[in-house]
């Protein structure tokens, strides 16, 4: 990629974090992306910041520990004291990803590799935690590899693939526009105003109900709503005060679902693509919630990941997030499916299995988990979203005197 696209990426991601002179930089990124990250960096020194710490992420290295016959993985001690460092006032986070190595575990044994897994989420459960309940400014994003563009656009090569791939990650990021902060900066105020509108209808529950023969047209879903959380659109706020953006792109307003309360059946609309996925990614998967928990689920493909997700951690089968995208987002309008969580969850409503989200609730502060579940905020060490809405998929906002008000009816974004 062109050394101006880097230039206003490295610019846009420093600007989404809230950086500032004096600030330390915890930077982890994919192989093979060392010439953003040296832009990163360059861009954060000349703007006066006290240290970056650069982390390179090569997952086939982790995925060689599932070749010892074991069943449980310990990680260095010394980790620890560097996340807790590197989650500590003065710090910004910045995760720049590829999926470069997406399938680094998916010939591996799934029964190791959801030990490997379950042992990694709960050593990094303290960084999760800090992260999700906005202890520092953190922001994520994703840039095209082979992998993920032969996905989304098959029949071509490796390079023509990925050039398709970064010009609709142009196009959605914004960076064809001289000052792309100048318009993410403009969209938050918009998100913040939708939210601001589904916390004033007080919902206590979300429908989603599929009409027609598309994509999640058997989807009939009520999700209950926690009732100390808050909707989060556009800017979100760390607990020093520095608002930062999360997510690169961002189309959702999100809040936390009660762990207890969803029910009915739900149909993906896209693939599952998990963040680390013990096998091959589940297509046409749909799952069954009684009291809160997947009782039952299935797939037209990869219903064995399933399996080893759900082994991964047993709190992985009730919900920690409900989110509404428009069904006519830049994201979604691209009519491509991007096979990454973050470019898909931003075409389509969703739902995640896991962590609930602690900078929900309406007063954000620290909390023991026994607090949370009592609050409906689940926990958990995976946090895992999956795509349910799209054209052929309504949704309401059920009252509290049990009417039910639109909020997406026929495609249409009515709030």
């Amino acid at each position: 990629m062109n050394d101006t696209i880097y230039e206003k990426m490295s610019d846009l991601l420093l600007f989404s974090v809230g950086f500032k002179k004096g600030d330390k930089v915890y930077l982890k990124y994919s192989r093979g992306q060392d010439e953003l990250a040296l832009k990163i960096t360059e861009k954060a020194y000349r703007g006066g910041a006290e240290y970056v710490l650069q982390e390179s992420i090569d997952e086939r290295f982790k995925a060689l520990a599932l070749l010892s016959e074991r069943d449980t993985y310990r990680f260095p001690d010394y980790l620890k004291a560097q996340m807790a460092e590197t989650c500590s006032p003065g710090w910004k986070y910045i995760g720049v990803f590829s999926e470069i190595d997406a399938d680094a575990y998916e010939k591996a044994d799934q029964g190791r590799a959801s030990a490997y897994f379950r042992d990694q989420g709960a050593f990094l459960k303290p960084r999760q935690t800090a992260l999700m309940k906005n202890a520092i400014p953190w922001t994520l994003t994703y840039v095209p590899s082979a992998p993920m563009a032969r996905k989304a656009y098959p029949g071509l090569s490796d390079a023509e693939a990925v050039a398709k791939y970064w010009e609709a990650i142009i196009r959605i990021m914004r960076l064809d526009r001289d000052d792309p902060a100048a318009f993410w900066r403009e969209k938050m105020e918009r998100d913040a105003k939708r939210s601001a509108f589904m916390d004033s209808l007080g919902a206590k529950a979300l429908r989603f109900k599929g009409f027609g023969s598309g994509p999640g047209s058997g989807t009939d879903l009520l999700v209950g709503l926690a009732k100390e959380a808050r909707w989060i659109g556009g800017f979100d706020q760390a607990l020093e005060g520095t608002a930062f953006m999360a997510n690169v792109p961002t189309e959702e307003i999100f809040t936390s679902p009660d762990w207890r309360q969803t029910e009915g059946r739900v149909e993906l609309t896209l693939p599952f693509s998990l963040h680390h996925s013990p096998g091959p990614t589940p297509v046409g998967a749909w799952f069954e919630f009684k009291e809160g928990r997947v009782v039952d689920y299935g797939a037209k493909e990869g219903g064995d990941t399933l399996k080893a997700f759900f082994d991964i951690d047993p709190r992985g089968r009730y919900l920690g997030e409900v989110a509404l995208v428009d069904p006519r987002s830049p994201m979604a309008t691209e009519g491509v499916t991007f096979y990454n969580g973050l470019y898909d969850e931003n075409a389509a409503c969703h739902i995640a299995l896991g962590k609930a989200y602690p900078s929900t609730l309406k007063n954000p502060r620290d909390l023991a988990d026994d607090e949370l579940m009592a609050l409906g905020l689940n926990v958990a060490t995976v946090h895992e979203d999956m795509m349910i809405g799209g054209l052929n998929v309504n949704v309401y906002a059920v009252l509290g005197d049990g009417s039910e008000r639109p909020v997406i009816e026929n495609g249409e974004f009515l709030i």
